[in-house]
């Protein structure tokens, strides 16, 4: 499942398992747990949630070919380049407590793919 950027361009991939993101070089990006996204060093990055991957403030970072309701209008999308062979995962450090759920918001995030991957 590819993760669109609001610009409309592919920036990540959920793999196969449903749980692993990695970016198109095989850079393992993060990891979905229950409906939290974390890095490999804990650190809870957002939530993904209806098709969409919002920061922690509720606002709109990604969106997957199933986001329809809750989130702001969505650009064409691009073509999906190739993916790259995955790199190994880096070990999973312990997670950070869960953060509260904001209000979800209809509007996009300031954030690059980079900075919500914290690269």
């Amino acid at each position: 499942m590819t993760l669109y950027e609001r610009t409309g361009v592919p920036a990540a991939y959920i793999d196969r398992d449903g749980e692993h993101i990695y970016l198109f070089d095989g850079s393992p990006a993060a990891y979905i747990h229950g409906d939290a996204v974390y890095g490999f060093d804990g650190t809870q990055y957002g939530w993904f949630e209806k098709g969409w991957v919002r920061d922690l403030d509720g606002l709109c970072v990604f969106f997957t070919e199933e986001a329809r309701i809750g989130g702001p209008a969505q650009p064409s999308r691009y073509e999906t380049p190739a993916k790259w062979a995955r790199a190994a995962r880096p070990i999973r450090r312990s997670r950070e407590a869960r953060h509260a759920k904001t209000a979800y918001k209809a509007a996009w995030s300031g954030m690059t793919s980079g900075q919500f991957f914290h690269r």
